[in-house]
């Protein structure tokens, strides 16, 4: 799918999207922090940060939501976690970022099928990390749990991505 038209031509038009999108991602990401989810199990996230990930990729196409991903995960590294956290949000979302993209991509799959598949992804990633940096035995006894919770927290992601691609017109306001 060719997102083209929709990206700015003019870079400090682009700079101000990506910018902007940027901000929401941190802004819905921190409001997560604020609202934790009723569960035991670490790194279970409702993923709303990744719902702009979802749209940017939707509406702009991989690259721009590529970028968009990195920037969350530096920038919310630095404002809400700590740096031993970098590894497990960057594998989450690289992972994430690249399932949703080949699904988009494929035209096989709706966006909230492809949400859920990036949020399965976003948790396998994780426990990838996990697994290589912490201790394969803790992944393994978690996989069960953030599969799911990945697989819930994926579809609520995708009918709110659903909703807003509904309600923001193609192309944004042309000013």
């Amino acid at each position: 799918m060719d997102n083209r038209a929709n990206i700015p031509t003019s870079p400090a038009r682009r700079a101000a999207l990506y910018g902007a999108l940027t901000a929401l991602a941190l802004i819905a990401g921190y409001l997560e922090v604020l609202v934790p989810l009723p569960v035991t199990v670490p790194g279970v996230k409702l993923g709303l940060g990744n719902a702009v990930v979802l749209f940017a990729l939707v509406r702009l196409g991989a690259r721009p939501a590529v970028f968009l991903m990195l920037a969350k995960v530096l920038c919310s590294t630095i404002l809400f976690a700590n740096p031993q956290m970098l590894a497990f949000s960057l594998a989450g979302g690289a992972l994430s970022w690249a399932v949703m993209a080949l699904a988009w991509r494929s035209g096989l799959f709706s966006v909230v099928a492809t949400s859920i598949l990036g949020g399965i992804a976003h948790n396998a990633g994780q426990l990838l990390m996990v697994a290589l940096l912490l201790s394969p035995q803790v992944a393994l006894v978690n996989t069960p749990v953030l599969a799911i919770a990945g697989a819930l927290c994926g579809a609520v992601i995708g009918i709110l991505v659903r909703a807003l691609l509904a309600a923001v017109p193609e192309g944004g306001p042309r000013a």
